[in-house]
């Protein structure tokens, strides 16, 4: 189904059963043995008014003008926030998407086998998209190297063990290095929790010590 809003409903983390969550899991597992071509960002336009007026309501525009990457919006020391996430493409020409499921009783992100634009995003919103695997330190030593490994960290979203299961944490592996992502965003360049956005970690970031838990504000 084509999300036309990122307020419409789509379930890409939250599991009402471990078989439910082990499925989510091979279907991430299909990434391992793939090598990595391209990671894009999908991320809100923030600068299309000012430098392309003329695209607005266009729908997706690919970043390439060289003063856009002088100072990305999603860039922040020690992680990159993400608006709506992010697809990695294969040298094979497999596509995996990572993106969040919808604040409120079925938060969480997901690692699914589908283009991002479709399924996670319309392909009719104002998205910028960029070509992020030589320019964020999250993916540079990832970009050309083969995935050895994805966890999808799946915790009960109650107060007591077993399901409903949600993911805030996902981790990709690399030959040489790794990838976690959480669910985070920038605050005045500060790492804060997101219900509602992505942070990929940058090497030498900790996982902070929130990560897994609820954001308060965005429980009903």
């Amino acid at each position: 189904m084509e999300i036309a809003s990122r307020r419409l409903r789509r379930v890409w983390s939250w599991a009402t059963s471990q078989s439910q969550a082990d499925a989510r899991r091979r279907e991430a597992g299909a990434l391992v043995g793939e090598r990595i071509r391209t990671v894009r960002y999908f991320d809100l336009d923030h600068r299309r008014s000012e430098l392309h007026p003329e695209l607005e309501g266009a729908g997706p525009r690919t970043v390439v003008d060289p003063s856009e990457w002088t100072d990305p919006n999603w860039l922040n020391d020690g992680f990159d926030a993400v608006d709506h996430g992010f697809e990695i493409v294969t040298h094979s020409g497999a596509v995996f998407s990572l993106t969040w499921d919808p604040p409120g009783h079925q938060e969480g992100i997901g690692l699914q086998p589908v283009p991002l634009l479709g399924s996670g995003v319309s392909v009719e919103a104002d998205v910028a998209i960029w070509d992020v695997q030589e320019r964020s330190p999250g993916w540079t030593s990832m970009a050309g190297t083969h995935v050895t490994g994805v966890d999808l960290h799946y915790v009960p979203w109650a107060d007591r063990s077993g399901p409903p299961l949600w993911c805030p944490h996902v981790t990709i592996h690399g030959e040489h290095d790794r990838v976690d992502v959480i669910m985070g965003d920038s605050a005045g360049g500060v790492l804060v929790p997101s219900a509602d956005d992505v942070a990929v970690l940058h090497p030498g970031t900790p996982l902070p010590r929130w990560a897994g838990h609820r954001v308060p504000s965005d429980v009903p």
